[in-house]
């Protein structure tokens, strides 16, 4: 059986890079790509890797179905960006201009209603964020936005 080749050469030393570089999951789809274009089997590529045959369907799909055809290497990189760093984790509820919002409304809330404690002035902020408008987030996710903010 002949074999597939997914990956041109900068494409090939691209993901070589990012395999060696980035971190363990990025590195993981990198890998399955380059083991792909070396013409490897699904089930040798899962043990050797540590995913499942499946993973490995999803993320040839995902690079063959790029609409980005690169001839540089910058152009590899952002092909490799788009692809392997799509989809990590679960999608965010609140978007950045929502998570502004939040502060605003933390800090207003403490000028305004003293709190008895951290868990209880976040759930004050998640109910007068829900009053206006914005997403219904539980009182954790307010805390892990407020400590994302500087």
């Amino acid at each position: 059986m002949p074999r597939l080749q997914i990956l041109n050469s900068i494409e090939k030393q691209v993901l070589e890079q990012i395999a060696a570089t980035s971190n363990n999951e990025v590195s993981k789809r990198a890998k399955i790509l380059l083991g792909l274009d070396e013409g490897k089997k699904y089930l040798a590529i899962a043990e050797e890797i540590g995913v499942t045959e499946k993973s490995i369907a999803k993320w040839k799909k995902r690079w063959t179905s790029s609409t980005i055809t690169p001839e540089t290497w910058d152009s590899a990189i952002a092909k490799a960006n788009e692809v392997l760093g799509v989809n990590v984790g679960r999608p965010k509820k609140c978007k950045s201009t929502e998570a502004s919002k939040i502060v605003e409304i933390s800090e207003w809330s403490k000028n305004r209603k003293p709190s008895r404690s951290k868990h209880h002035h976040h759930m004050q902020v998640a109910e007068e964020a829900a009053r206006r408008g914005l997403p219904t987030l539980s009182p954790r996710s307010i805390e892990r936005i407020l400590a994302t903010q500087p």
